[in-house]
């Protein structure tokens, strides 16, 4: 297939149809623009098919925080620790993981904390009403988040997790054991204190909210291509055509969203960046006696529990590897037995599934979100690591913006691709 439409009537060509590319897709559609939506797999075909379901306006912590150093040693020694680094990626690891350490000081982990404050609000009702009131009545749920501990003490990284919410007014609730078994009456009796966020909320089916979202895009005249993109055709610092697997697909402009298969891509539009698999595994208990009031991350052990329609599903822990090494299924083992621990005896039937992804990180924890150094009307929008659902309605307000030669606004600085 090679399509030669002037460029003056060429699509917009979105690249990747996980949830940032479908609602930057949507957005650009919104403005009257014509949309191509290419993936090579599908619609939520990578982290936004298995992730947690996490949409936070009030999430604004990021990954790497003070006191993250000294817990590095364990990461390289422990198999099945909540973050843990493969022997195989273990030399190529160590320039990213420097990064991260200069991201975990005060200061640098505050301006993460901003952009994501920036980029997170109104995400919530974004989706609403990108769906409408009785789609978003079945897919979306506004219970707040619980962050639980089994200890007593609070660690440095918590300290100035509070003091960050403080700073950007993020409300939330101390919780003793007392209030944490009243608000989750099928957890096992192994906390000892806790927060609630209040506004923050989830999807029931993180998949289903991509592919009823795509549909939504269809309808209103969207094309979607599943090809594999294998490359840009410039012109006077233009992207004027997309190379794919079925051949030349002509570009008005291009917005850049395909997670963790940006980065080649990237560097062709003159941005090579320190982009890097946090692989995240989840398992499904389809036959479940444990109804939760709230989405649940244990603080302690670094996985959360959501109540999905498929069942329950409990996801977390960081695997650095090579995006296309074979999924380490013992991750995947070690959460379901932290989560037999978690609840209340018996009250977990036998796994029913289990998934492995690849969450599109940098080292600061936000995304980029820029033009692209080497192509006016191409946009850079990937890197969301865990926060994907959280980020993904602004990252295409401010994607179609800057297609549209807006200038962008001084919040975006903090996600320009030159800061690496």
């Amino acid at each position: 297939m090679t399509e030669t439409t002037p460029p003056a009537a060429a699509p917009m060509i979105v690249i990747g149809a996980g949830i940032v590319g479908v609602m930057t897709a949507l957005e650009l559609q919104r403005r009257g623009k014509p949309v191509l939506l290419v993936d090579r797999e599908g619609p939520a075909a990578g982290c936004s098919y298995g992730n947690g379901g996490a949409i936070g306006p009030n999430t604004c912590t990021p990954f790497a925080m003070p006191g993250i150093l000294r817990r590095i040693p364990k990461w390289y020694l422990d198999p099945d620790g909540p973050v843990t680094v493969s022997p195989s990626w273990a030399l190529r690891s160590v320039p990213w993981i420097l990064r991260w350490i200069l991201g975990s000081r005060e200061a640098a982990a505050t301006a993460s904390a901003r952009g994501m404050r920036f980029l997170h609000a109104g995400c919530l009702d974004a989706y609403r009403a990108a769906l409408g009131p009785e789609l978003a009545a079945g897919l979306l749920r506004e219970d707040g988040y619980l962050y639980l501990y089994e200890g007593d003490q609070q660690g440095r990284g918590e300290l100035a997790a509070a003091a960050i919410r403080e700073t950007l007014g993020v409300p939330s609730e101390v919780l003793d054991a007392g209030r944490i078994r009243e608000l989750e009456p099928d957890l096992a009796g192994i906390f000892r204190r806790g927060l609630k966020l209040p506004g923050n909320g989830h999807t029931v089916n993180p998949k289903r909210l991509v592919d009823t979202l795509c549909g939504i895009f269809q309808r209103g005249g969207g094309r979607f291509l599943r090809s594999e993109v294998l490359g840009f055709e410039l012109r006077d610092g233009r992207v004027v055509a997309l190379r794919t697997g079925d051949g030349q697909v002509a570009a008005g402009g291009v917005a850049l969203c395909a997670g963790i298969g940006s980065g080649g891509l990237a560097a062709e539009l003159g941005a090579r960046l320190p982009l890097v698999a946090e692989r995240g595994y989840h398992v499904v208990f389809g036959e479940s006696d444990v109804r939760l009031n709230h989405k649940i991350m244990n603080g302690t052990r670094g996985f959360g529990a959501t109540g999905m329609e498929m069942g329950l599903q409990v996801t977390g822990t960081v695997e650095l590897d090579s995006p296309g090494s074979a999924p380490n299924w013992r991750r995947a083992e070690a959460l379901a037995r932290g989560a037999r621990q978690m609840f209340r005896a018996g009250a977990l039937g036998p796994v029913s599934s289990r998934w492995m992804g690849n969450r599109p990180s940098l080292p600061d924890s936000l995304p980029v979100i820029d033009r692209a150094p080497r192509a006016a009307n191409a946009v850079l929008a990937f890197g969301h690591s865990h926060w994907g659902l959280s980020g993904a309605p602004r990252t295409g307000v401010l994607a179609a913006d800057l297609l549209a030669g807006r200038e962008a606004p001084p919040e975006l600085r903090p996600f320009r691709a030159s800061r690496f």
